[in-house]
C-alpha cells in the first residue's frame, strides 16, 4: 500500500509495534487509547498514554530507524495509518520542513536513549551500555581501537546517565584495569568492540541471576 493511507483496528492489549521493530508507517488515533513504553532488560517504563487525535510512530517514518519504543492498544483502537511514501510526498515541496523534522527526530532519539540507560539499575552496566552505544553509532575505527566521539570527562560522561563524577571515575578506572578501554589525549578509546560487548552481556547476566 505504498503512498496510501488506510485504517486498522486493534483489540485491548494488542501490540501495534515493538521496540526495535523496523518502522515504515505512522499512526493517527481515531478512537481509543495507546500506551507508549520503553524497556531496558526486565524493566518497562510507560512513557505516555495517548488518545484520540494524537499521532505516534512518526520518528521511524522520518528517518527510517527502528522503533524507539513499543506501542500497545489500551482499549479498542481505530488507527489511520500513513506509510512513508505518503508522508514524504507531503514534504517534497518544502525541504526545510523535512530538515527541521529530521533534526527534531534525532534529538528525541538521543533523549529516548538516555531514558533507556537510566532504567538500568547497575551503574557499571549503565556506563558500559553507554560506551557500547556511542561506539556503534558514532565511533571512529582506528588501528588502536574505536575512538568514542565524546571528550573524555567524568562529570560530562556521568551526567549523560545520571551517575556522579566520582562513581563514574571509579567505573572508568575499572574498565581501564580490565583493558577494555584506553584514554589518550583526553579521548576515550574502546580497545575491542567485541570484548566490551561480551563484557556487557556478562554483567547483564550476572545482575539478572544475582537479583
Amino acid at each position: 500500500m505504498a503512498g496510501q493511507e488506510y485504517e486498522k483496528n486493534f483489540k485491548p492489549g494488542e501490540v501495534i509495534f515493538k521496540q526495535g521493530d523496523d518502522g515504515s508507517e505512522m499512526y493517527l488515533i481515531r478512537t481509543g487509547k495507546v500506551k507508549i513504553s520503553r524497556s531496558a532488560g526486565s524493566i518497562e517504563k510507560t512513557l505516555a498514554i495517548i488518545k484520540e487525535g494524537d499521532f505516534f510512530g512518526e520518528m521511524a517514518v522520518i528517518d527510517g530507524s527502528p522503533r524507539s519504543a513499543a506501542a500497545t492498544a489500551v482499549d479498542e483502537v481505530n488507527l489511520l495509518i500513513v506509510d512513508r511514501d505518503a508522508f514524504k510526498s507531503q514534504l517534497k515541496d518544502n525541504p526545510m520542513i523535512e530538515y527541521v523534522l529530521e533534526t527534531m527526530t534525532r534529538r528525541l532519539r538521543d533523549t529516548n536513549r538516555q531514558v533507556e540507560f537510566l532504567l538500568i539499575r547497575d551503574e557499571m552496566r549503565r556506563v558500559v551500555a553507554l560506551l557500547v552505544s556511542m561506539a556503534k553509532e558514532r565511533g571512529a575505527q582506528t588501528a588502536e581501537g574505536i575512538v568514542v566521539d565524546f571528550p573524555y570527562d567524568y562529570p560530562a560522561l556521568g551526567g549523560l546517565i545520571g551517575i556522579d563524577a566520582s562513581k563514574t571515575e571509579e567505573i572508568v578506572k575499572k574498565l581501564l584495569t580490565l583493558k577494555l578501554i584506553r584514554i589518550e589525549d583526553k579521548k576515550l578509546i574502546i580497545t575491542s568492540l567485541v570484548e566490551i560487548d561480551d563484557y556487557l552481556r556478562f554483567i547483564t547476566l550476572k545482575e539478572k541471576f544475582s537479583a
